[in-house]
């Protein structure tokens, strides 16, 4: 057994039927996620707060289906991009929905989405060439002026380190690709590969000094190196476990 497994306690956990497919997480405490069913081809959102771990929904699907994505989460409302067919990139259509709830503030089915930020939707209108680019509110859809830059959350992501040595309290197997390091306030987060009994798994450890604050499997039985899966948002610890479950603690 590991020492000190878990002496975190988690603000979210959160399992979903679907892969989890999309992020988007705003300041304020809420997270959005996108989860899809290839069997199923069933496309769902979610959302919570990170912070109170409260559900605010869970797996709402919308009309559009297969092809709707997450493309924003905000205070009161999330954003989702619609595609015109499932093979391809051009936005068609767009739904802005309740933060608290799911439910449709509005949908516009000829407008095409460009650019988010806090302040405003950048959107055209497909069926006109050249494109002429406006913006659109959140909450009513009316078109706004053009909104002034906007200020992007602070968002720590993990850095590859060829010289890290893992401390001699932190048993593993052997070793498959590289080390993923992240220091924050005065912890470290580990994340690394490791393969026992010809099973390769991918690994989360956090830790203080020489005390074990989360020690996790992200997934088992690859057969291939994964991407990285966590971040830090307003000091909150962010990762995906076996693909279908967000998981989030304050660190």
């Amino acid at each position: 057994m590991r020492p000190n497994k878990n002496t975190l306690q988690p603000s979210l956990s959160e399992k979903f039927s679907g892969l989890i497919w999309k992020l988007k997480v705003h300041d304020h405490g809420l997270i959005a996620i996108e989860t899809r069913n290839a069997e199923s081809r069933q496309v769902a959102f979610s959302a919570f707060d990170f912070i109170t771990g409260e559900k605010k929904f869970k797996e709402k699907t919308y009309d559009e289906g297969w092809n709707l994505s997450l493309a924003f989460a905000g205070q009161q409302n999330i954003v989702l991009n619609g595609y015109e067919h499932a093979q391809t990139p051009e936005s068609k259509g767009i739904l802005s929905v309740s933060a608290q709830d799911g439910s449709i503030i509005w949908q516009q089915f000829n407008v095409s989405l460009n650019d988010v930020q806090n302040a405003g939707i950048q959107v055209y209108d497909s069926r006109i060439q050249p494109r002429k680019y406006y913006w659109i509110d959140h909450n009513s859809a009316a078109v706004i002026p053009a909104p002034g830059s906007d200020v992007n959350p602070e968002i720590f992501f993990p850095e590859i380190d060829i010289k890290f040595i893992i401390p001699a309290n932190i048993s593993h197997g052997v070793l498959a690709g590289e080390l993923s390091v992240l220091h924050h306030s005065d912890k470290v987060i580990l994340s690394f590969h490791e393969v026992n009994a010809d099973q390769m798994q991918q690994r989360l450890v956090v830790y203080q000094g020489d005390k074990i604050l989360i020690d996790d499997i992200l997934i088992s039985g690859i057969q291939k190196l994964q991407p990285e899966a966590f971040f830090i948002q307003k000091n909150h610890l962010f990762y995906i476990r076996n693909k279908e479950e967000i998981v989030a603690y304050l660190v």
